[in-house]
């Protein structure tokens, strides 16, 4: 979106774009400035800031000035932070429980990763950083997947699985014949630490994020605390392969 409610900017000399740079990018500066001190700054002339911003269509430069006190691109952005993870997105014993599934994974004999719809993307994210490391994986997420003919002549097998909230109804029915199994070690990574899947699971990987749904039900909730705890996972197992 072009600022000013200026869209035309191949009309705009090179100095012109310097000058437009130069405000875009210091707005709260700017608004304190007199021409000059716009010029100094641009490495241009005042004239050139004047006729800037006469071609971009003010007739004075406190009406220029006015109109970024009064609009929104007068952000403070020392307000502004991203902030994805942090210790409050997860229990505080995270990292134990972190190494014991890394330490379950790195002695398993093949692991397969689970997820449905965008969960899906995680559980092949995962599945392919655990190959990388060399450990046998297997990413699912059909949620008609012959899961138990895959593993019925296997043993220490892990299910990794992922959901959001934890209830998927696909996922549930992949996993249910496998609760008793002594040689399936089924794991969950979610959101909610007492959803279906979690007691279902011999470990939990819970984090704390919002669930943010549409109105058409699509999920956008967000994965950066899941991708931590893969990444982490990883990283534990690539020190365990490297002793």
């Amino acid at each position: 979106m072009a600022f000013f409610g200026f869209k035309n900017l191949s009309s705009l000399s090179d100095v012109d774009m310097t000058i437009y740079r130069y405000v875009t990018q210091n707005v709260n500066e700017v608004v304190y400035m007199r021409v000059r001190d716009i010029a100094t700054n641009a490495n241009v002339s005042s004239s050139s800031v004047m006729r800037f911003i006469h071609k971009i269509g003010f007739n004075r430069f406190p009406e220029f000035k006015a109109y970024l006190k009064n609009t929104n691109l007068h952000t403070d952005t020392s307000s502004l932070s991203f902030k994805f993870v942090d210790e409050n997105s997860f229990p505080k014993d995270i990292e134990s429980r972190l190494i014991v599934v890394a330490n379950e994974i790195y002695q398993s004999d093949n692991v397969t990763t689970l997820g449905m719809g965008e969960s899906g993307f995680l559980a092949e994210y995962a599945a392919r950083r655990l190959a990388s490391l060399g450990i046998n994986t297997t990413p699912v997420s059909d949620p008609f997947y012959p899961l138990s003919s895959k593993l019925k002549n296997t043993t220490n097998d892990i299910l990794l699985c992922f959901s959001v909230s934890g209830n998927s109804v696909e996922l549930i029915e992949l996993i249910n014949d496998f609760v008793n199994n002594e040689d399936v070690t089924i794991i969950c990574i979610t959101s909610d630490e007492k959803s279906s899947i979690a007691k279902m699971s011999r470990y939990v990987l819970p984090y704390y994020e919002e669930t943010h749904r549409l109105v058409n039900g699509n999920d956008l909730s967000s994965q950066v605390p899941v991708m931590y705890i893969i990444e982490k996972i990883d990283s534990i197992l690539e020190s365990m392969l490297s002793n």
